[in-house]
């Protein structure tokens, strides 16, 4: 766990290796451009429920479109 959350993380937004724990659940880019923050796990930057969401909103959008 130590390691996990003083990790750096991949931005979604930049795609650059500089996201960093700020706080219990809240991710911060570093890079001076963007600065995004992100929601996310108390150790991690993505979680299994997380990933689940996602795969299940891409899933039903691909069902309406066609």
């Amino acid at each position: 766990m130590e390691i996990t959350q003083h990790s750096k993380y991949p931005c979604p937004a930049c795609g650059k290796t500089a996201v960093k724990r700020t706080n219990v659940g809240i991710w911060e880019c570093k890079i001076r451009g963007c600065q995004k923050k992100y929601a996310g796990g108390a150790y991690v930057l993505g979680t299994p429920s997380a990933a689940t969401v996602r795969s299940t909103i891409r899933r039903l959008r691909e069902v309406v479109e066609a």
